[in-house]
């Protein structure tokens, strides 16, 4: 076969410029962009997930076939052998598909197959038409000296592609595992922060001017909420988790008592203040005619050692009040003893009958 020596120079020029190993390393190297990419288009749009299947094994391709320069079947075997391997570690970390999404089978084996295809096509140069001669001269006949070479012995590269790759890979799972887990963490506490400040939300204003519109028994369902961390309904049969504040149950019960003379906020606001001198509000309140001030100041006599006299105003107070809860609590007083009633007198107390 007559063939020119000049295309036999360029094509012997082309064949020794093979670098299979050159090629393996560099696969094993952008396995991990590509897989990166994968997971970044996955995260931007996780209807690219199935397409990354094809798209894949272009990418390795090029990879190949621009670090190795091969005409030899052994990088189109070590490109197609690498997109296996992206595919599944992407398939581990679960890529395949997006969210939610329901593709069939057959469609998925369609996209590997167009990016195995690819990988391999793409990956083993192809001599132009006008150099066929020269190159089946060069390694038909007899093959080629590059061919022998350790860097393009496909029984070297290609293991050497495979394992270079699943090393790698191996190792961007693990990054990517702990980048989910910050993730996870992060959106977690995102979460928790917007809960937190709808939560906060709920909370009303405890300044005068934002009190001043409100209904004296809604303020003072408010101010139990603070207190107990649940907001009862009108009802009192149903509660809504509220924020607590010590501080801004007592402002609003100051604000009950100060500017609007209420002597239920009073007893209350003294209750709270009990151990700061609060008694002498509930003094007052008493003196104003709270029935549950009342019933305090008369239990404070078996606090000091007065326990008939105590006794007596009880009693009468039970037979001149006419509020269930009321008479519910003198007799729960009567019944325990003042010991223990005035034990619990020394630690805060908002009950909810005090708003009923």
């Amino acid at each position: 076969m007559q063939v020119n020596q000049q295309e036999i120079d360029a094509v012997e020029a082309k064949l020794n410029g093979q670098h299979g190993l050159k090629a393996a390393l560099a696969v094993a190297f952008w396995s991990v962009p590509i897989l990166v990419l994968w997971y970044w288009l996955y995260l931007y749009d996780d209807r690219f997930a199935p397409i990354m299947l094809a798209l894949s094994g272009a990418a390795i391709g090029i990879v190949v076939r621009f670090y190795g320069r091969g005409y030899q079947l052994s990088f189109a075997v070590m490109a197609f052998m690498a997109h296996l391997a992206v595919v599944v570690a992407a398939f581990m970390f679960g890529l395949s598909l997006g969210e939610g999404q329901s593709v069939r089978a057959f469609i998925l084996v369609g996209l590997y197959g167009v990016g195995a295809w690819s990988a391999a096509y793409i990956g083993r140069l192809s001599i132009p038409f006008e150099q066929h001669r020269a190159f089946y001269v060069l390694t038909e006949e007899a093959p080629h000296d590059s061919s022998r070479r350790l860097r393009n012995r496909w029984f070297i590269t290609t293991p050497l592609a495979l394992a270079g790759c699943c090393l790698t890979l191996t190792v961007s799972l693990f990054a990517l595992t702990g980048f989910e887990i910050f993730r996870a963490t992060q959106s977690h506490h995102e979460s928790r922060m917007a809960e937190r400040e709808a939560f906060e939300a709920r909370a009303i204003e405890v300044t005068s001017a934002h009190l001043d519109t409100l209904p004296t028994d809604e303020a003072m369902r408010h101010a139990f909420a603070f207190f107990a961390g649940q907001l009862p309904n009108k009802s009192g049969n149903r509660y809504t988790h509220y924020p607590k504040s010590d501080y801004k149950a007592k402002r609003v019960l100051s604000y009950l008592s100060e500017e609007r003379g209420n002597v239920r906020a009073k007893f209350i606001l003294g209750r709270l203040t009990y151990n700061e001198n609060g008694l002498s509000l509930i003094q007052q309140a008493a003196d104003e005619g709270d029935i549950y001030a009342k019933i305090h100041v008369a239990s404070e006599f078996g606090c000091y050692g007065e326990p008939d006299k105590a006794k007596q105003l009880l009693n009468m107070l039970a037979k001149t009040t006419i509020d269930k809860s009321a008479l519910d609590e003198i007799y729960s007083v009567l019944s325990v003893g003042f010991e223990q009633v005035c034990a619990e007198y020394r630690i805060p107390d908002f009950a909810q009958m005090y708003i009923r």
